[in-house]
Formats: C-alpha cells, structure tokens, sequence
C-alpha cells in the first residue's frame, strides 16, 4: 500500500476525520506534517538519549540529568559487575517501548537474554518504522541510569509538559502519566495545574482525584519552557523524586500522531497553539 493511502487511511480510522496534509491545522495533522516533511538533522541530537545530555547540560545543567552509570556500543554481561542492583537500561534511539527496562535486582533477570535483547534493538532501524528519521541518525548505543524511585520505592510519576509557540505567546499542557508499568493512568492540565476536560488516550483511567502535584511544579515548568526554547512546538519529559527534578527526554512527534484526543475540536485546539506549518 502506498505510504499517503496508508497514512490516510490509518488517520481516519484513528482520528475520525480525514487528515489535510496541504494545510495542517490540528495537533496531529502537523505531527505528521512534521515527520514527512521536515529535516531529521534538525531534531536528531535532541531526541537521541545520549547526545541530548550535553543539551540539558548546557542549557539548564546536569544537576538536572539522571545520572549516567554505563554508555555501550554493545554490551555484555561483565559489564553488569560493576553496576548496582537497580537500574534502567534503555538504547539511545527510540521511545518508551520495549527498549527501556527497568530493573530492580539483577540478580533475578538473566543477564545473558538482557545483552542479546538490547545488542539486537541497537540493529532496529526504528525510525524508518514510524517516519520519524530522525531517530536513526545518531549512531545508536545502550545507557544504564540509575534508577530514581519516590518514598515507596516505585517508579514516579511522569510530567509530560507539552510546550506550544503561538505568534506571540506560550502555551504549556502537563500531561501527568501515572503507574505506567502498571495499572497506567493519564490526565491533561494547563499551566496553573487545572485538570482539563480532555485528553489524550482517553482509554487510560483518569489521574486519581486526590493526586497531589509535587511542589517544584513551577520549576519543572520553567525548565521545560527553557529547553523548548528553539522549538515551535515539543514535548519535554520530567521527573519530580523527593523534591529534586529530572530530565527525562525530548519527544517532537507526540505519539508519532497516532494518539487519538477525545474530540477533534480538542485535536485542533492544539493545533491552534501550534503556529507552524499552515
């Protein structure tokens, strides 16, 4: 099937409406528009795990950076002896899929099935699957981080602070994911942390009405709007543990535009604080 029939057929089925790729108005028509039509070099070292760090670095400081315990071109396992029980171990070219792990004793996973797994995702050209080329430009390798957990010893929440450029003013969106590697939760909310009444993915459950943002929102946000700076529109992830922030990743195709909103009017509301491309 030809690459545009495709598109435009999985977006009606996605979305409900037929995508207009001539003149982008909606949030997922212009992520689209900007996977096919865009230059990759303009985004690759910013979504690329590895090289991304020097940006954090230099533009809001490592403190900010979880810290890095091993960069791989490929790994084996007696490169494990000198890390502690828990870490993530993820590759530094794609997203939240099968190619981050989290591990909490590794000496209860085989170590030997870890090495092949992760030395086989550095081979997947996973850019190429899902039009976003920038992905597969940076030469690829495997990061172990430490693992930052809250005061019960889970994984935190993720604050997904979706930055927007109008004309001449900033939008900002936080997108709070919640228990994502269990009973996975999501909620929109605007600057001043006002639940929004839609969303993204509406099959997850709503955020817990009792959910209690952390006091360094105000902080997360401004560091958010610092690294979005050069951009007319990304989505900037953090980490909140124990009053002490983290940078998580840059992403500038939102679900590759494939996560439905729960209304096309809340599909092109987004769009309308996205000033680029139409």
């Amino acid at each position: 099937m030809p690459k545009s029939i495709y598109i435009a057929l999985r977006f009606y089925l996605t979305h409900g409406y037929k995508c207009n790729l001539k003149k982008p108005m909606s949030f997922s028509e212009k992520i689209i528009y900007r996977k096919l039509n865009t230059d990759p070099h303009l985004y690759s070292k910013f979504v690329d795990k590895f090289t991304v760090r020097q940006y954090v670095k230099d533009t809001i400081g490592d403190n900010y950076l979880i810290p890095l315990l091993g960069q791989y071109n490929s790994i084996k396992e007696s490169d494990f002896d000198g890390l502690p029980a828990q870490f993530v171990i993820k590759t530094s070219n794609g997203g939240g899929g099968e190619n981050v792990k989290v591990i909490f004793d590794k000496t209860s996973c085989s170590l030997n099935k870890l090495c092949n797994d992760f030395n086989g995702y550095l081979k997947v050209k996973i850019g190429s699957k899902i039009d976003e080329p920038f992905y597969d430009i940076e030469p690829p390798c495997v990061l172990v981080e430490k693992l930052i957990v809250d005061e019960n010893g889970r994984v935190p929440s993720d604050f997904k602070i979706h930055v927007f450029k109008g004309d001449d003013k900033e939008k900002v969106l936080i997108q709070v994911d919640g228990d994502r590697f269990g009973n996975h939760k999501r909620s929109l909310f605007d600057e001043v942390l006002q639940k929004l009444d839609f969303d993204i993915q509406p099959k997850y459950e709503s955020i817990d009405e009792d959910f209690v943002f952390p006091g360094n929102m105000p902080e997360m946000i401004a560091l958010a709007k610092k690294l979005a700076q050069p951009f007319r529109y990304v989505r900037v992830d953090m980490y909140s543990v124990a009053n002490a922030v983290y940078f998580g990743e840059l992403t500038f195709c939102h679900g590759s535009g494939w996560e439905k909103l729960s209304t096309k009017e809340a599909d092109c509301l987004l769009g309308s604080y996205w000033k680029e491309y139409n």
